[in-house]
């Protein structure tokens, strides 16, 4: 992965480095680091976001790129700290996004799936800096579920820079699927599946939190695609998806049935908000004729 420092140049500086974007050569996207609260139940939790413009979401922005291209990622660091950046399989040590500043990453072209693109540093992790990067996938139903598990007690110290106990047992109360929890995930359109009878789709699934998660389909299996971690799986047609922490992977789904099917985590905790059932990651399958 090469890095350019852009210090708050536009994209067009990128014609300086001798990359003509009108050529067709390579991708080219923007990310703004921003920070704002995510409301859950009791809890107000400052959380920081990859977002799309400059203007504050809740979801980390999916990203899409050709398999035969570069992508040129430009990211811009609103936040009070320095943050550094990574994708699956293309770990850069690099140069960290300092406050207030910006740095174009130049990602060489990758294989056909579903990664992750994240902020290794305990800034980042703990705030939710992770989203989901689709390559190559080209089918016109596609869908993501970034997955995450949240506990308000550690994020509160990592934003208000106090030390953070990680000899504490880790103990989330919230699990989320592209920051909504159960029931709002029905008014995700990006995570909620919703498809006529006969139609395809691929999901592409992050893993973003801080321990493993089990998904179990009602209804269908999925064949696996691709995913960055559990390759001996590639192939296999599952209803129940283990992932790994840190892994992305591509789901295949073939609505071959009319109805509404759930898909949920199957650790209990999981599909609870603050210990309330329902809650949390639980989804649902909405096949229409």
């Amino acid at each position: 992965m090469k890095i350019y420092n852009m210090n708050n140049f536009t994209r067009w500086g990128l014609f300086i480095l001798g990359v003509n974007l009108s050529l067709n050569v390579c991708a080219q996207d923007t990310l703004w680091i921003n920070t704002g609260d995510w409301y859950q139940s009791q809890d107000t939790m400052s959380v920081l976001r990859f977002n799309e413009t400059a203007v504050f979401d809740t979801s980390n922005v999916a990203l899409i790129t050709p398999a035969d291209a570069s992508l040129f990622l430009t990211v811009i660091n609103t936040d009070t700290e320095p943050h550094d950046f990574g994708v699956d399989g293309l770990w850069s040590l690099g140069l960290d996004i300092l406050p207030n500043d910006t740095t174009t990453f130049e990602i060489p072209p990758m294989d056909m799936g579903t990664y992750r693109y994240f902020s290794s540093d305990q800034r980042g992790v703990y705030l939710g800096l992770s989203g989901v990067l689709k390559v190559g996938l080209n089918m016109p139903h596609q869908f993501h579920w970034n997955l995450a598990d949240c506990m308000p007690e550690r994020m509160d110290s990592v934003f208000s820079g106090g030390e953070l106990l990680d000899e504490a047992p880790y103990v989330p109360r919230y699990f989320s699927i592209n920051s909504y929890t159960h029931p709002h995930t029905a008014s995700d359109a990006n995570g909620y599946v919703a498809l006529a009878l006969g139609d395809t789709c691929t999901i592409s699934i992050v893993n973003s939190g801080m321990m493993d998660h089990v998904l179990h389909f009602h209804g269908f299996h999925v064949e696996y695609l691709s995913t960055t971690i559990q390759t001996s799986r590639i192939g296999w047609s599952k209803d129940t998806v283990p992932l790994l922490q840190g892994e992305g992977m591509t789901l295949l789904l073939i609505a071959n049935q009319e109805g509404i099917y759930p898909v949920h985590n199957h650790n209990l905790i999981a599909v609870t908000n603050s210990g309330f059932y329902p809650g949390g990651m639980l989804t649902h399958i909405n096949i229409t004729p």
